[in-house]
């Protein structure tokens, strides 16, 4: 049913000449933004990038039920979706930019005292990697990548994503939008993105064109807070000149849901306290039930890691036996990094598990940008 105030209030603005994100921003519930005709990609410097702050809810508090293995197990749920990636592979050394960038004094003390454990005082075991660098560019983990943008006052900022069909990207709902009243803008992603030192590399190109961004009405309404029913966020990014899409080159992960809560899960993305958010890595954890949707794992990696997917079965695919373990479906996302803890001795992180609410937002999406899916 048409809402004769909201096309009233349209109408107003476009007579203003206030159109497209004003348009959006001027209902707070707003959970989606375009880029059509819309001058928001403002320029980047390598200052930007260098001062680039990570961005990462937190919580102070561990309830006991967190440690209910059994518990979140029993949770467990065959899933209601299952659906699958593919692996990409279309040639892209066109794409590849390698250039020496600064390395301050600051980001050397702040690598150099780093001391990531296996297991913090959350007392949830995880294991912790760094992945190398021939992966960079080896599928699944060349589908995830940096992702850059800015906030409405200029200030920079990076969260990791992933490519979850051939033109979208899957992150964090806090890592388009403050939960409050603003969207941000710029965004930025860089596939298999890998700075060591001075010389950073993007296999994939950085891909600039972003066409629409939305995220859930739970996280635009919640205030910011963590942990959030629907802490998810997509963002559409339009064709290069050649005519090819992001998954194109990279491929992209599949989706399953719900399949977080009491399963066993990798987690990839770019902490900025682990090698400075200039690599990728990986941590892999059962993951216990936190309650509101949200499930919890062990992991060092903090700030710059949100929006990271968090995957069932990470893997390089292989052939099934007629002895195939439950849930084989390999590279399914199930969530992303949502939120962690104050106390960084907690090594521990938690995400929003995917429902059926994510499955629409992403059959919505397909259906208004068709050539992405």
């Amino acid at each position: 049913m048409k809402n004769p105030a909201r096309n009233a209030l349209a109408l107003a603005l476009a007579a203003a000449g206030l159109t497209g994100l004003a348009t959006a921003q001027a209902d707070t519930k707003a959970t989606s933004i375009s880029n059509s005709g819309i001058a928001l990609q403002s320029g980047w410097t390598d200052a930007d990038y260098a001062n680039a702050k990570t961005l990462t809810p937190k919580v102070n508090h561990l309830p006991a039920s967190s440690f209910d293995y059994n518990a979140a197990a029993a949770q467990a749920q065959a899933p209601k979706a299952d659906v699958a990636g593919r692996r990409g592979g279309a040639d892209a050394k066109h794409l590849l930019e390698q250039r020496l960038m600064p390395v301050t004094a600051g980001e050397m003390d702040a690598d150099g005292g780093l001391s990531p454990e296996a297991i913090g005082t959350g007392n949830i075991n995880f294991t912790s990697t760094r992945l190398l660098k021939a992966l960079d560019t080896a599928y699944p983990t060349r589908t995830v990548g940096k992702l850059y943008f800015k906030k409405p006052s200029g200030a920079t900022y990076m969260c990791s994503g992933s490519m979850i069909k051939p033109g979208i990207v899957v992150t964090a709902g806090h890592c388009i939008h403050d939960g409050v009243s603003s969207f941000y803008n710029s965004f930025q992603f860089i596939p298999g993105y890998r700075k060591v030192g001075a010389v950073e590399t993007r296999p994939y190109g950085t891909w600039t064109n972003w066409a629409y961004a939305r995220t859930t009405s739970d996280w635009v309404s919640g205030g910011g807070g963590v942990p959030n029913l629907r802490d998810w966020a997509v963002i559409v990014f339009n064709k290069d000149a050649a005519g090819k899409r992001i998954g194109d080159y990279t491929g992209w992960l599949g989706y399953q849901y719900p399949s977080m809560i009491g399963k066993h899960q990798s987690v990839v993305g770019y902490p900025g306290n682990l090698d400075l958010g200039g690599q990728m890595h990986q941590t892999s954890s059962m993951v216990n039930n936190y309650g509101s949707n949200n499930g919890i794992y062990g992991s060092d990696m903090e700030g710059g890691s949100s929006g990271g997917p968090s995957v069932l079965n990470f893997r390089i695919d292989y052939t099934n036996s007629s002895t195939a373990p439950s849930d084989n479906n390999g590279n399914r996302v199930t969530s992303v990094v949502s939120w962690g803890y104050i106390d960084p001795a907690q090594k521990v992180q938690g995400g929003s598990q995917f429902d059926s609410v994510f499955g629409t937002i992403v059959s919505d999406t397909c259906t208004s940008y068709a050539w992405a899916c």
